[in-house]
């Protein structure tokens, strides 16, 4: 009763602040325990929240500095890729292959949610959340265990930035056909959708070739430019990151994929090495530091451990998403000509789904096309895989093939 009055008087500064000093006490405690940060900071908020301590409760404030959270979160996983290299990844035979890391996962999750017997859009969300491949924690374990020049992790960057941008435009279709219609034609609704999702990737396309414009402009100067013009550069930046969200959203998408997508197309070349450097360390520093943990708590609070009846939902998907990562990661492997040891890196790089998971379950939340229940089942199923990932890679490391397959995959 005590922890109840204490989540109703309390103020949205002091509500962030609790959440903040939480998030990275349990984040360190997580990390003293060899496990990644964002178990222990959406762990803070499962405690703070309604499911334990009733501290801090879910409002319209907290939902809009989540969403905010989000809008940094996906802008920092951005910078990290290239628009270009996406594009690449879907030239050539090497793109079928890439596409089993989605599409195992995919045609296993379909299956088990159709003898489940559950609702198409709630399937397809499940289906996603067990397909995505979070990039920014596979580039850090990658990191972490010192592969980022070796095959293995080529090949799962690839996949994962195949996988990650089918899945957000796929979720943009999905919020769009679940939005409430007027006829009862779901053909015409479907049909409105997709031409909407071609609007936007014609949008995109135009701006990928007035960035690519600029960025030659802007390579061939050598002259350094005063400190306020760059200042400016980087605001122009962001307002071009957030206004290509704001169309996503105005065509009936989130504004998680236009966001995502302007992202991908900032690049060095484009507003030069020092101005990139200095976005992309200020945007990791302000999502690693606050909206990163800000986000994770708030989805621990949003976490209803009562919510968890169906016990057969929760553990056949976790078993269905590591099994088949690890099959599909395998076969992607194996098709690009990579050792049987490199193809089982591949597959357990790809099972950490991290937080890319998390915005996905609660993009579909908030547009409320999936249920309490099946939001706190996609919620455990991130941390659980995320967690498992550097569980699985050390005796993979530890194996006596491993030696021969960093040298056969150094730059």
């Amino acid at each position: 009763m005590y922890g109840f009055a204490v989540g109703q008087i309390m103020t949205l500064i002091a509500a962030l602040s609790l959440l903040l000093i939480f998030a990275h006490l349990f984040g360190r405690i997580a990390e003293r325990f060899g496990q990644p940060a964002l178990a222990g900071q959406m762990l803070a908020g499962i405690v703070l929240g309604p499911s334990m301590l009733q501290w801090v409760q879910s409002s319209a404030a907290l939902q809009a500095i989540a969403d905010i959270s989000v809008l940094f979160v996906v802008i920092t996983a951005g910078l990290e890729m290239r628009f270009t290299h996406v594009l690449d990844a879907f030239r050539g035979w090497g793109s079928l292959a890439l596409m089993l890391g989605f599409v195992v996962p995919a045609a296993a999750t379909a299956a088990f949610t159709f003898a489940l017997d559950m609702n198409f859009i709630p399937a397809l969300v499940a289906t996603l959340c067990v397909s995505v491949t979070a990039l920014p924690v596979a580039l850090r374990i990658l990191s972490e265990f010192g592969l980022m020049q070796t095959r293995v992790a080529r090949v799962a960057i690839s996949s994962a930035l195949m996988t990650d941008i089918l899945i957000f435009l796929v979720l943009g279709i999905a919020i769009a056909v679940a939005q409430p219609r007027v006829d009862n034609s779901l053909f015409i609704t479907a049909s409105v959708a997709v031409a909407k999702l071609g609007a936007l990737l014609v949008v995109v396309g135009i701006c990928h070739f007035v960035c690519q414009r600029l960025a030659s402009r802007e390579s061939s100067k050598e002259s350094p430019a005063p400190r306020k013009f760059a200042d400016n550069v980087l605001v122009l930046t962001l307002i071009f990151m957030i206004a290509l969200g704001a169309a996503a959203e105005l065509l009936g998408f989130h504004f998680v994929i236009g966001v995502f997508l302007a992202a991908l197309m900032v690049t060095r070349d484009l507003i030069s090495d020092t101005r990139f450097e200095k976005l992309e360390q200020t945007c990791e520093l302000m999502t690693v530091s606050v909206f990163g943990p800000l986000f994770l708590a708030f989805q621990g609070i949003q976490f209803q451990l009562g919510a968890l009846h169906n016990w057969t939902l929760l553990g056949g998907l976790i078993a269905i998403a590591v099994a088949s990562k690890l099959v599909g990661g395998y076969a992607t492997g194996r098709l690009l000509k990579l050792s049987s040891h490199e193809s089982k890196g591949v597959g357990i790089i790809m099972n950490a789904r991290g937080v890319m998971e998390m915005v996905v379950a609660s993009v579909a939340y908030r547009a409320g096309i999936v249920d309490q229940e099946l939001f706190s089942a996609l919620l455990v199923l991130g941390i659980v895989t995320t967690i498992l990932t550097p569980i699985l890679l050390k005796p993979w490391m530890k194996s006596p093939d491993l030696p021969a397959t960093m040298r056969a995959g150094g730059a």
